[in-house]
């Protein structure tokens, strides 16, 4: 269930709250701030929709995390007033939307990371610091384990879930967490190759709307999807029927 919550709870960076400003000025809309008590999986997302934009937070009561979660979201939006453009699945089979939806996502937020992370060390949050509490874990390669598809859908090998995972570790923890990781999954050789490959290709482009979208292109390629079952730069509300769009990251 989704309930509003006050702006005014939460005291906040000037810069993040500049990033709110840019969105509400760009957008015209105002943000919101909401809480799902349903949400899992995250501690919170961005949401972008024609007539919408808002921060949504994960659980039912506040949490410590709320402040970095709320930044963390607005970068995503404020990326969004610069250019940056939304992702586009095309396919019509409605499993392979389904679990490459989550793949795709992930791989937006990855890259978008790269560009307002740094600004939130400016502001003296460390997002890098949950990836690190995330999967710098002993038991870490049997949960991504337990996060491998089992739909016997084309584009499985390597396997994603894992792939993604690595990826993050590779762009989102200090060198030594990473490789710490990297060594322990030194048996799910695919999916250690495939990060690594992803890893030079996003820390490569520049960190522009333009470096995105050829990252997202060459990041597709590399891992053997076609060029016409990703839609880049459509605008708002004109994606043909079918498709599932994805407008930030999370």
């Amino acid at each position: 269930m989704l309930s509003d919550l006050s702006w005014d709870s939460y005291v906040l960076p000037a810069e993040a709250l500049l990033w709110r400003a840019d969105v509400e000025r760009v957008s015209g809309l105002r943000v919101r701030l909401l809480r799902d008590d349903e949400m899992s999986g995250a501690e919170g997302e961005a949401w972008s929709e024609p007539g919408l934009r808002a921060v949504v937070l994960a659980g039912s009561v506040p949490a410590p995390s709320d402040a970095m979660t709320i930044v963390h979201e607005l970068g995503h939006l404020k990326l969004e007033t610069e250019g940056w453009p939304h992702c586009y699945l095309c396919h019509e089979d409605p499993r392979w939307i389904e679990w490459h939806y989550a793949l795709i996502s992930d791989l937006v937020s990855l890259i978008e990371h790269q560009s307002f992370f740094p600004s939130m060390l400016r502001m003296g949050l460390d997002p890098f610091s949950a990836s690190e509490a995330d999967l710098a874990d002993a038991d870490v390669l049997d949960e991504l384990r337990n996060l491998a598809p089992s739909l016997p859908l084309p584009g499985l090998k390597p396997d994603w879930a894992i792939t993604m995972q690595l990826l993050r570790a590779l762009l989102e923890c200090r060198p030594q967490i990473a490789e710490m990781i990297l060594r322990e999954a030194a048996q799910l050789g695919p999916e250690v190759r495939m990060a690594r490959a992803l890893t030079v290709i996003i820390r490569a482009a520049p960190l522009t709307p333009q470096g995105f979208t050829a990252a997202m292109r060459d990041c597709w390629r590399a891992m053997g999807f076609a060029d016409d079952t990703l839609s880049i730069g459509e605008e708002e509300g004109v994606a043909p029927t079918g498709l599932d769009s994805l407008a930030v990251g999370g």
